[in-house]
């Protein structure tokens, strides 16, 4: 027999009911586990639910576990409610949970946190009713947030493609986005183009991040573009967006090896007429990182890329001839005439702020070989000799050299 009724005018009486027919507090999640709505619940409760509750969606720290434990998983691919031990190393107590799917699409899910007493078939019953009547509510809701989703997506994309803003665009910038925060641009760069299944497994990734609030998103090509602020004073952004940057490049790359994920962030930006040129920097992160994956591979800030970001455009006055270095120069002609390899050992030299054992080491010969091969350089050129702002320019004219060849 039934024991709710057919239908709800919305998710926040649905819950209500549920709780009261189960006796138990009820959350009901988006797909993307944001907290939608929820029962009333005694003083007693554990931490996870009052987290979801005030954050407004699950705590990031729970999501993972439960995927690395499996127990999503096995939520998802059961069209029954399934019973959760406890997980109280991140503060989750005994529940039972419910997916709401149309079809394979994942809508949202249902759970109810446990009592003293076990679940009875009746009360899974009733979940299982709950999740059937939320399907039709969370179905116009989907609806609807495709819909803008959709909208803004392309909205996003044509403030991207133009330098200069138009001023109805500036208008609804106006209305979008937050003003006066320290925005930066993410672009999440892949080895392949983003279908729509894989750009929902990356928006399901990207919508758990706690320590930032997105503004705008879009996929274009081979790349998911991300507008966000971190959820943390100005004073601590810096620090903030370093360590959450290097955690979800790793959570990226665990879920999506095969297209190899790579983060490219903006300097931080307060105005959105500067959204164009910190997509520039963006993407020329995410460039540089490809073509030089040793050198930057923790670089995923435009800070953090230091000289290499002026490569690209003396890559281009290279090719131009409008720029060279005579020393590099005189070095490659040595190579060229007696097949050796001093402009690779100055590279790596000047790289390892001069550590032979670590050249060596890198480059697979000996130490000796190295020492050979500077004293050789030392001869032809002096470079041990000249300040750092030439060293550094001639590094940089290697790199601009390497940046060239691969395009």
């Amino acid at each position: 027999m039934p024991f709710l009724q057919k239908s709800y005018e919305s998710l926040d009486t649905l819950a209500e009911a549920i709780g009261q027919a189960i006796r138990a507090p009820i959350t009901i999640e988006n797909r993307h586990h944001q907290l939608i709505a929820y029962s009333t619940h005694p003083d007693s409760t554990d931490p996870a639910r009052i987290a979801t509750i005030i954050g407004r969606r699950v705590p990031e720290a729970v999501i993972e576990d439960l995927w690395e434990s499996g127990i999503l998983q096995n939520v998802i691919d059961r069209d029954e409610p399934v019973v959760i031990p406890a997980r109280l190393s991140v503060g989750l107590g005994e529940r039972a949970a419910v997916v709401i799917k149309q079809q394979d699409e994942v809508l949202g899910y249902i759970w109810s946190l446990a009592r003293s007493q076990p679940f009875s078939e009746q009360e899974l019953t009733v979940l299982q009713e709950g999740a059937n009547i939320a399907k039709k509510l969370l179905m116009t809701i989907a609806m609807h947030e495709r819909r803008i989703d959709a909208e803004l997506e392309r909205f996003f994309l044509d403030i991207l493609a133009t330098p200069t803003l138009s001023l109805s665009h500036h208008e609804r910038l106006n209305e979008i986005a937050p003003i006066a925060v320290a925005s930066r641009l993410t672009v999440i760069d892949c080895l392949q183009p983003i279908t729509p299944q894989f750009a929902e497994r990356l928006f399901y990734v990207l919508a758990t991040q706690q320590a930032i609030e997105v503004v705008l998103q879009a996929i274009d090509g081979q790349q998911l573009l991300v507008w966000h602020y971190m959820k943390s004073e100005l004073s601590e952004e810096e620090t903030t967006l370093v360590e959450w940057a290097e955690r979800f490049e790793t959570q990226l790359q665990e879920k999506f090896s095969e297209a190899e994920p790579r983060l490219g962030i903006s300097r931080r930006f307060f105005e959105s007429e500067t959204i164009y040129n910190t997509a520039v920097e963006a993407r020329r992160v995410t460039s540089l990182r490809r073509k030089f994956p040793l050198e930057l591979a923790t670089a995923r800030a435009f800070e953090q890329i230091g000289i290499y970001q002026l490569v690209p455009d003396l890559a281009r006055l290279i090719g131009l001839r409008l720029e060279t270095h005579p020393t590099l120069e005189r070095l490659h002609a040595y190579d060229h005439a007696h097949q050796t390899e001093l402009v690779t050992t100055l590279e790596w030299y000047f790289y390892f702020d001069g550590n032979v054992k670590q050249v060596a080491a890198h480059l697979h010969i000996h130490p000796n070989t190295v020492l050979y091969r500077v004293r050789r350089i030392e001869e032809l050129t002096q470079i041990t000799r000249v300040s750092l702002p030439e060293r550094a320019a001639i590094y940089l004219a290697i790199k601009a050299g390497q940046y060239r060849q691969d395009d």
